[in-house]
């Protein structure tokens, strides 16, 4: 793909007046309106940032205070404070000039800041609550480029769908459960303001039988009006929110990148310096907002990085391992399901600082404080699932600030080449980013070194040196780390089941092709009978005659599981869909247009094949 494009430093985002709530939050003193005054001369609501890119690598981010009524108010900044405070929906109170565009913000105060939480579980732990997907088919009259039980497959019952994504890259943890609704009809968009599409999401959730934790709204044919492929409400990981918009658009990366927006995520970023891998003085590099190609939130249908699976709490225990003095530490493939270590976190000598211009809006500046290392290997989205080439054995190194509290707002994780040179090609000429076998990466102030001994399908050996350094490492539970670590041994396959689950077999299907055991819901999905849940016999999942390759049957879906709830669930006629979960990863889909991610905070991001800002 080709490289971002820097954009301009600052540009101050002038936001449109959007009307309607478009998240459920709201909190605060208020008497309705645009916001609530105060006494002390301050606006009083809640936080929401919009922030997009259209199909010409321009973008702009929007922020706004939002009162209980679901009126905004946009405020202005010149360059926004990255206050660890400043969260989707916290409440503030700002106080500023007005302007016909909006308030001029001059200062803010945090009313009710986030409470740290931290937690703690290995790979073998406690699985996540489910998340409750309606992926909703929306025909502006030109009818829809998919049917129902393409949506299903490509969210749940494909080998690499959107449910087996999050549920491989959480080691389990983190399943979702999906009902296709649709098609519904509505009137076409002449404009894509965020408040046209929270005005057309609001319009059609009373359509939609039942209540979701996540609403995916599918545009049938793309509306010219809206310049992305995606768009995404953002909030938290302790706190996610519910909507998101794809125009047409089926891609691994936007089917992964925007749920992952309502989850709290930002975007996996790069880092480019002139002429060496880093540079002393960060401020001298260009940072490319989906830069990463390893990850979904940057532009490859690969697994996250540390830093984003270590903001969801997807590790726990030893998984990770603080690094403040010399060692030799054994890092485990990042695929599997370890109880050794999967990532080191190294502090750098010095503090460093990017300008962050990508991405639109307000230049902000982020914080380069810790280095993360992790093993990848060519298993199930590091693979085949995730479309391409498999990954080589490789050890790659990103830079970012400390993994913060799930209630906290995230930042972005920059990769760092270690073969600076190479600027062009697959990946921007960040395809061989990796730190080689043998190879040091050594921080450009000095003091701290790191080389990648060994490297192999079941384990690296990493040699960290730190000059001066006398702390022994910490696991991520805060106990002490007696290197080099557990070996392969601590580890078990992955797979796209659930912790805590226990594979259904269906009443018949012992053998067969053609998964001849399943046929229409005999083994019971997981919510209706044969539906497209992941236990349905011959279905997307785990029953006899289904799961490839499972007995009975190579079948995803399977001749068992229709992905349509064909019994024991009361829908409308307007569903079309099972009560499963849907991940859908098909890798580097050519879509039109560039993704947005509304942010309370919500996010942006462009999709295409050939442009390295527009992930699919």
């Amino acid at each position: 793909m080709n490289p971002h494009r820097r954009r301009s430093p600052l540009f101050t985002a002038v936001v449109a007046f959007l009307a309607g709530g478009l998240l459920e939050i709201g909190c605060g003193e208020s008497n309705g309106g645009d916001g609530s005054e105060v006494d002390d001369g301050s606006l009083r609501g809640e936080l929401a940032v919009y922030m997009s890119d259209d199909s010409d690598d321009r973008g702009e981010t929007r922020y706004a205070l939002r009162a209980p009524s679901g009126l905004e108010r946009p405020l202005l900044f010149d360059v926004v404070p990255l206050s660890s405070d400043l969260v989707p929906g916290v409440e503030l109170k700002v106080w500023g000039t007005p302007t016909p565009t909006g308030l001029r913000v001059t200062s803010f105060r945090v009313v009710s800041p986030s409470i740290e939480t931290r937690t703690s579980a290995l790979q073998a732990g406690t699985a996540i609550a489910d998340r409750s997907f309606a992926f909703v088919l929306i025909d502006f009259g030109a009818g829809v480029n998919i049917t129902a039980d393409v949506a299903m497959a490509r969210m749940e019952s494909d080998a690499n769908s959107i449910r087996n994504y999050y549920l491989y890259a959480s080691y389990g943890r983190q399943n979702i459960r999906t009902q296709v609704i649709g098609p519904v009809t509505a009137t076409g968009l002449t404009t894509c303001t965020t408040a046209d599409t929270n005005s057309l999401a609001n319009m059609l959730r009373p359509m939609v039988p039942g209540t979701f934790q996540h609403y995916l709204w599918y545009f049938g044919k793309r509306q010219p009006a809206c310049a992305w492929a995606g768009l995404a409400s953002v909030g938290t990981a302790a706190k996610p929110t519910r909507d998101t918009w794809y125009n047409a658009a089926t891609g691994c990366v936007v089917l992964v990148q925007e749920p992952g927006h309502n989850f709290g995520l930002q975007h996996s970023s790069s880092i480019r310096c002139p002429g060496a891998s880093l540079a002393d003085d960060t401020m001298m590099c260009v940072a490319s907002e989906y830069g990463d190609p390893f990850d979904p939130m940057g532009n490859g249908c690969k697994h996250m990085n540390a830093w984003q699976k270590g903001y969801q709490g997807w590790f726990g225990g030893c998984n990770g391992v603080n690094v403040a003095s010399s060692g030799t530490f054994t890092l485990l493939p990042y695929e599997m399901r370890c109880d050794g270590v999967q990532f080191l976190q190294i502090k750098a000598p010095k503090s460093r600082t990017i300008m962050r211009t990508g991405g639109g809006g307000p230049t902000t500046i982020e914080t380069l404080d810790y280095y993360f290392v992790e093993l990848r290997t060519p298993l199930d989205f590091d693979g085949t699932l995730g479309g391409g080439t498999s990954l080589s054995p490789r050890v790659l190194l990103h830079i970012a600030n400390d993994i913060v509290a799930s209630t906290k707002r995230a930042i972005h994780p920059y990769i760092i080449d270690m073969t600076p040179n190479t600027t062009t090609g697959n990946g921007a000429g960040f395809a061989d980013a990796a730190l080689a076998v043998g190879q040091t990466f050594t921080d450009p102030a000095g003091g701290l070194s790191i080389t990648a001994t060994a490297v192999s399908m079941t384990q690296a050996t990493i040699t960290v040196d730190i000059a001066g350094g006398t702390v022994g490492p910490t696991c991520l539970d805060d106990s002490p780390f007696m290197g080099p670590g557990a070996g392969p041994e601590s580890c078990v396959a992955n797979t796209a089941t659930p912790i805590g689950s226990v594979p259904v077999t269906g009443s018949a299907g012992t053998g067969g092709a053609d998964a001849t055991g399943g046929s229409p819901g005999g083994g019971g999905g997981a919510t209706a009978t044969g539906g497209a849940s992941a236990l349905g016999t011959g279905g997307a999942g785990v029953g006899t005659g289904g799961m490839s390759p499972a007995t009975g049957g190579p079948g995803l879906p399977g001749a068992g599981g229709s992905t349509r709830i064909d019994a024991g669930v009361a829908l409308s006629p307007a569903v079309a869909g099972g009560c499963a979960c849907m991940t859908d990863s098909r890798a580097d889909d050519a879509c039109p247009g560039g993704c947005l991610a509304v942010v309370v905070v919500m996010l942006s991001i462009t999709h295409g094949r050939a442009r390295r800002r527009r992930p699919c």
